[in-house]
């Protein structure tokens, strides 16, 4: 491929050299040269043309000959280019490079060639030496000497004499203006151990020039803090030029050091092109535009306050190029026009035209009526060849101008694509893609493209003015071959080439930021996709450079999309990029690693001691300043300092502060308004403020003190800092405290022994230290007995009471005394003494509370107790100090399970109120004290009942994952119902964080059926996790507190194909009936889908309601006697649903309807009866035959209706049946005659009937 491309260049430049053509300057010199004399110097000049230009030179407008420079100026055999050996300052001046041939002469721009050159500071016998206070701001002068170009300025530190260049001064309290003098915001001790130079530097000489070195003596005074102040700005008003940089500048003095903050009033400061050196406290803006321009404000700004300074700045710009003339070919007799168009601010002053080299207004120019100037274009008609030649374009204005070089070259000429398009062009999606086709004829050629035999125009395609197509965000479509077709008068030319459009290179996987600790690993992944007919790779770049994946840095061999670095260090910080390329296209995705580590240890700058209590405080204190040293790109949290003592030098003691924090409660009135009232909450902690730096520590007495500072962060804690170089040594003073921990107690041989935490040497306060033991009998009354003392000595920390009477209350105390020096008895501690009480040789009570019993019953749960206080008497059976009351309670039933007890009730109450009493049952409840030592005896049993309660948590909860999205639950009863258990309460939602309440999203689903204890909930989400919760019912309410599970459901499932029976068929409906545990992967809700069975078919499927606990759907309402095509759809409640195979199920018609008469049970009825009746007949007859006449039956029915007892003889048969009617009868006639008894009124007749018989 290289070869054919140096072939077609060497074609091509044969082509334009066969064609007259004046000459172009392709390589010119830099708008200015500075030399060093030592260096040999080129001014290049290199142009073209037919026939080749020859080249002159001008210096300071006037011709210059290379020849007569003493063989010191050599020009180029192929070229205009100078050069120059041994350069002297004679050479200095303005110059410019002509190229002529017979058609004109092209001019380059003018360059100004300058000697370099750098000054010398003066020389000064002696250092300079600045007296200035501790905290003062202070200005270093620097006059440095002038040179071309202008040399740098910098300060150095010289103090190491070892190293003659000294040490760059780098340091934010540090600053120097732009014009070289030195500014301490605030100045330290450390300053005056350094010596400061003033240095500049000149690049182009690699010279460097020293000035006098100063000294600063520092007036060793308590410093002030200052509030910042101005000390140096960059000017009020600024001019910078659009496309070049912005450089501004403020120092600010003040105590503490100020920071500068920048912000553009009115404006925003462009994030991109802005930085902002907090070091140099400098803001730098790069690429200038307009719209840059504005009022910019510095802040300087301290914890006293603040100062600030507005520069207003304006963006002005030299000469640049809006429309720049170019070379044209023409024929004779065309028009021209050239239009040298451009901008600047101000607006350009003048613009001026040439023709080879000289003005058109000068004399030497031929006039030509046919080329007129309209400002800023040259038209000329109706061309000739006499017009051939090179003009030029000069803009101008106060900043610099632009000028151009452009021909006419009069030809007649066919067309030539001197670059047509590649015979296969391959691009990617998005792109813009330009297919070349640069011509060359006289006229111009028009040029014009095809696709398909279609003209191609607008819309996305645009032909450039050398002819080329630009395929604007090209896709897929736009693959195809493209024809270029130049044409003029005197011809044509053609060439065509194809375009294959490729799918873009996407990061699809792109790495994300991390921070990691130092030491640790970091891994970035990244994936891409392609078109299938291109490879990718994936490589990594840190910062611009291409990562070399070897030591640290790996490249997974199983996973090339992965970057793994291991050990991570700080210098790996930074941009890591991730590039997936082919051979067409590259997409990047970018991700940051920020190194972080615990913080570096803190340094104590100063310890301030005062160690004598004679101070406004009354105590001895230390004031601790510290300063950080960097917090390893994680933010420090806080500080913790802490100090130890010559008591305990290898323990070291978190320093507590006290700190207040500020909160609200919300007051309501009895109007309804809401008032908030503020509260303060004083609590103690040893972590201070990242933003604190100095701690004032109470100290004890007659000690020695040392400090050290630990900063934290996210990552963990700093190294210590250094121990305080100082000491802090304190004088004795009276102890602060008493003893803590006192407390007396019995043992089976010391009636009374007084005991107490020992007090560590740190709080003796003096070398003599001891304990003062003071106890008496306690008797209530107006004359108490002295305390007896005793002195205890360190380590000692226990007494015994000698000699006590048993029971009987004795009053102590324990109090720390010191003997301070020249002093003869003991100081006492600075705070009273606390009185304590306790019985010599106390044992088991046998007191009992009086008349312990139920006040009311609340609620379920609920109950008020009362009970009689002690007497005074009572204190013998008590046999100590009464601690507390203590009340059990039970169920009378199961007291050993169900035992409750409630402690440490105070023995200042006689009645209290409980609230976890046994519900739902008979509760007996007692009473008992309790001393230090001791239980007392229990009291009677009180009993009461209590109400039925809300019921104790479900047990035995477990759940498992049904099918895609349900979840099957078992349960068992609460162990404590609490009452009957009417049903059950199930709630659940999704788990979007660990404190979410279920129920919140989704109703309750309430199951009325106590006896039901399992439950499948259906259409839930797959592959979620869901928190479900169980509670039991009681008449009062739901359980206390639910019995709660977290289930995953399974991954969405599409169910087996269901399978189903008709259980009932009906005129109107039917059955469906199903087993989903049958079922491989079975359904979480299931309906039927039914339609009548047309023949046409065209009836819509109906579809039931839906369930998911239920094994049955009955299907209603339907039409009698008609036949159904039913389905049962399986689903798993979001989207997946399986069908069964269809059935046809027909109702019952309304012929087929069971009837009375044709039971089987109502014919065997009415035969049963028709039989009964034959034989009652039958009967009756025989007894006719047998007993002759009754006389006395026909004589009976009179009595029977006066006595009430035969009625049934004169009502005619109900509506019963007669069966029933005859049956009757006949009992009644044998009871009353076949026995033979008569009643007392019957009379002689009934003889006859009895013989009858």
């Amino acid at each position: 491929m290289t070869l054919l491309n140096f072939v077609y260049t060497l074609f091509l430049l044969s082509f334009v050299h066969s064609i007259p053509m004046p000459p172009t300057i392709l390589t010119e010199p830099d708008p200015e040269v500075i030399f060093d004399p030592r260096v040999n110097i080129e001014l290049p000049c290199i142009g073209k043309g037919n026939p080749a230009p020859i080249y002159t030179w001008t210096k300071d407008g006037r011709f210059y000959e290379p020849s007569a420079q003493n063989n010191r100026v050599a020009m180029g055999s192929d070229s205009g280019t100078l050069i120059f050996t041994q350069a002297q300052p004679i050479d200095q001046g303005w110059y410019q490079c002509n190229a002529t041939n017979m058609w004109g002469t092209a001019v380059s721009r003018k360059v100004r060639v300058r000697l370099a050159e750098l000054g010398a500071f003066p020389i000064y016998d002696k250092p300079q030496v600045i007296q200035v206070r501790r905290g003062d701001s202070l200005k270093i002068p620097c006059k440095p000497p002038t040179g071309v170009p202008d040399p740098e300025t910098y300060w150095t530190d010289n103090t190491n004499t070892g190293d003659q260049f000294g040490f760059l001064v780098s340091n934010p309290r540090i600053q120097q203006d732009y014009y070289g003098n030195l500014y301490f915001l605030n100045v330290k001790d450390e300053d005056e151990q350094k010596q400061f130079i003033c240095n500049v530097f000149s690049r182009k000489l690699n010279v460097i020039r020293r000035g006098a070195l100063t000294q600063i003596q520092v007036i060793k005074s308590d410093p002030n803090n200052r509030r910042p102040m101005k000390l140096w700005t960059s000017e009020a008003n600024k001019v910078f030029l659009k496309g070049y940089k912005l450089t501004l500048k403020c120092i600010f003095g003040g105590l503490p050091t100020p920071g500068v903050i920048w912000r553009k009033i009115n404006g925003t400061i462009p994030e991109r092109r802005a930085t902002v050196n907090m070091e140099k406290q400098e803001l730098v803006i790069s690429d200038l535009h307009f719209e840059d321009a504005g009022l910019y404000e510095c802040r300087g700004h301290n914890e006293l306050g603040n100062d600030l300074f507005s520069i207003n700045v304006r963006i002005e710009a030299d000469p640049y190029w809006i429309v720049k003339p170019k070379d044209i070919h023409v024929t004779e007799g065309e028009t021209v026009d050239f239009i040298c168009d451009a901008e600047s601010k101000p607006p350009p002053n003048n613009i001026q035209w040439f023709i080879n080299g000289y003005p058109l207004q000068d004399p030497s120019v031929r006039r030509n009526p046919r080329r007129r100037v309209v400002k800023n274009r040259m038209i000329i008609q109706n061309v000739t060849k006499l017009d051939t030649a090179v003009y030029q374009c000069n803009v101008t204005n106060i900043h610099g101008y632009v000028f151009a070089n452009f021909f006419v070259n009069v030809i007649s000429e066919k067309p030539e694509i001197q670059r047509g398009p590649d015979p296969l062009l391959r691009a990617v999606e998005g792109q813009n893609v330009i297919l070349p086709c640069e011509t060359f004829g006289a006229p111009m050629p028009k040029v014009y493209w095809s696709k398909r035999d279609q003209v191609i125009t607008g819309g996305r395609y645009t032909i450039l003015e050398d002819g080329s197509l630009m395929i604007r965000e090209a896709s897929a479509a736009d693959s195809g071959v493209y024809i270029c077709n130049a044409t003029n008068k005197f011809g044509s030319d053609i060439r065509s080439g194809t375009l294959n459009v490729k799918r873009k290179t996407r990061i699809q996987t792109r790495p994300g930021n991390q921070e990691v600790r130092r030491g640790y690993y970091a891994i970035f992944r990244c994936t891409a996709v392609a078109d299938t007919s291109l490879t990718y790779d994936i490589d990594w770049y840190k910062d611009g450079r291409l990562l070399a994946y070897t030591g640290r840095f790996i490249k997974d061999i199983a996973d090339q999309n992965t970057l793994k670095i291991v050990d991570v260090q700080f210098d790996d910080g930074g941009s890591y990029v991730c590039r997936a390329s082919t051979e067409l296209d590259f997409d990047d995705a970018s991700a940051t690693l920020v190194v972080q580590d615990r913080p570096n240890r803190p340094k104590i700058t100063k310890v301030n001691c005062s160690g004598s209590t004679q101070n406004a405080f009354g105590q001895p204190f230390a004031i601790v300043q510290w300063e950080a040293t960097g917090d390893n790109n994680a933010r420090i949290l806080y500080y913790e300092i802490q100090y130890n003592t010559s008591f305990q030098q290898n323990d070291w003691i978190s320093v507590p502060v006290e700190r207040r924090r500020e909160t609200y409660t919300e007051i309501k009135s009895q109007d309804g308004s809401v008032k908030l009232e503020p509260n303060t909450i004083i609590y103690r902690t040893t972590r201070l403020p990242s933003n604190q730096y100095d701690l004032r520590v109470t100290l004890s007495c007659w000690a020695n003190y040392t400090f050290r500072v630990i900063a934290y962060n996210r990552i963990g804690a700093s190294d210590p800092s250094a121990i305080s170089e100082s000491m802090c040594s304190t004088t004795t003073c009276r102890p602060r405290s008493n003893p803590v921990g006192v407390k007396a107690y019995t043992t089976p041989f010391i009636p009374l022994l007084i005991e107490w935490d020992s007090m560590p040497p740190i709080k003796w306060n003096a070398p003599k230290f001891w304990y003062e033991v003071g106890w008496r009998p306690f008797v209530p009354g107006p004359n108490p007995e002295p305390f007896m003392t005793e002195r205890v000595y360190p380590p000692q920390n226990r007494f015994a009471i000698p000699n006590p009477v048993l029971n009987m209350r004795y009053q102590y105390y324990v109090k720390a005394v010191n003997q301070q020096p020249g002093e003869i008895n003991g100081a006492d501690a600075n705070e009273p003494p606390m009185f304590f009480y306790a019985f010599a040789g106390d044992s088991a009570p046998t007191y009992i509370p009086r008349n312990f019993r139920v006040m009311q019953v609340l609620d379920a749960t609920t109950v008020q107790f009362a009970w009689e206080p002690p007497l005074g008497v009572d204190e013998v059976n008590i046999r100590g100090f009464l601690k507390a009351y203590q009340i059990e309670m039970f169920r009378l039933d199961d007291p050993e399970n169900s035992l409750r007890v409630i402690p440490n009730i105070s023995p200042n109450l006689t009645w209290a109120t409980f609230f976890n009493a046994p519900a739902h049952g008979e509760i007996g409840a007692r009473i008992r004290i309790e001393t230090e030592r001791y239980l007392g005896p229990t009291s009677l049993v009180v009993q009461f009942v209590t109400r039925e309660g809300r019921p104790g948590p479900v047990t035995n909860l477990r759940g498992v994952p049904f099918a895609g999205n349900g979840i099957f639950l078992f349960w068992d009863p609460p162990d404590e119902p609490n009452g009957y258990i009417i049903g059950y309460q199930i709630d659940y939602r999704t788990i979007e964080s660990i404190v979410a309440q279920p129920g919140l999203d989704q109703p309750p689903i309430i199951i009325q059926d106590f006896n039901q204890r399992s439950y499948l909930i259906g259409g839930l989400k797959p592959n979620t996790r869901y928190r479900v919760q169980v509670r039991a019912r009681t008449v009062a309410g739901l359980s206390t507190s639910p019995a709660m599970i977290e289930l995953t459901t399974n991954y969405s499932l599409v169910p087996s194909k269901p399978k189903f029976v008709v259980t009932y068929r009906g005129t109107t409906f039917f059955n469906v009936s199903f087993d989903p545990t049958i079922m491989p992967i079975p359904g979480s809700l299931y309906y039927v889908q039914y339609k009548e069975d047309e023949r046409d078919g065209q009836s819509i499927f109906k579809r039931t309601y839906v369930v998911s606990n239920d094994r049955t759907i009955i299907v209603s309402p339907l039409e009698p006697g008609k036949t159904y095509i039913t389905i049962l759809v399986a689903g798993d409640g979001i989207r997946a649903e399986t069908k069964s195979d269809p059935q046809s199920i027909t109702t019952l018609g309304k012929d087929r309807r069971p009837r009375v008469v044709d039971s089987p049970w109502f014919i065997g009825l009415l035969i049963a009866l028709i039989i009964l009746f034959i034989v009652l007949i039958v009967v009756c007859a025989l007894m006719t035959r047998k007993g002759g006449k009754y006389s006395a039956l026909d004589q009976d029915v009179p009595h029977g209706v006066d006595d009430g007892k035969f009625v049934d003889y004169d009502r005619a048969p109900s509506d019963a049946s007669m069966g029933e009617y005859e049956d009757d009868k006949r009992r009644t006639y044998l009871v009353k005659y076949g026995d033979g008894v008569a009643s007392d009124g019957q009379n002689d007749d009934q003889k006859n009937f009895s013989t009858a018989v």
